[in-house]
């Protein structure tokens, strides 16, 4: 009898809780108005524009950085040459003295 009673009160007592959350109070039913969807809408279309710019200045900084490497390259490869007349033409002007 005992335990009839004690597998009943566990039973009851697990039951309880689940019943309560699945039962709806209607103060909890949101209800969406026409207002409130044209906002979410719009919020949604402003993060889609943003993730396209994000995608376009993605795309575009690389090949902006690449550009202005090459040219430093270009640069680097003058100064090197320059360099290397200098120091031609410093040796034989070492020699005569």
């Amino acid at each position: 009898m005992r335990l009839a009673a004690s597998a009943a009160a566990l039973v009851l007592a697990f039951a309880t809780p689940a019943a309560a959350q699945s039962t709806s109070s209607p103060s909890s039913e949101a209800t969406v108005t026409r207002a409130e969807i044209r906002e979410l809408l719009d919020a949604v279309k402003a993060t889609a524009k943003a993730s396209r710019e994000n995608v376009d200045y993605t795309r575009v900084v690389p090949d902006i950085l690449f550009q202005i490497l090459a040219k430093l390259d270009k640069i680097e490869d003058k100064l090197d040459k320059v360099e290397t007349t200098l120091a031609a033409g410093r040796k034989p002007a070492q020699k005569k003295n």
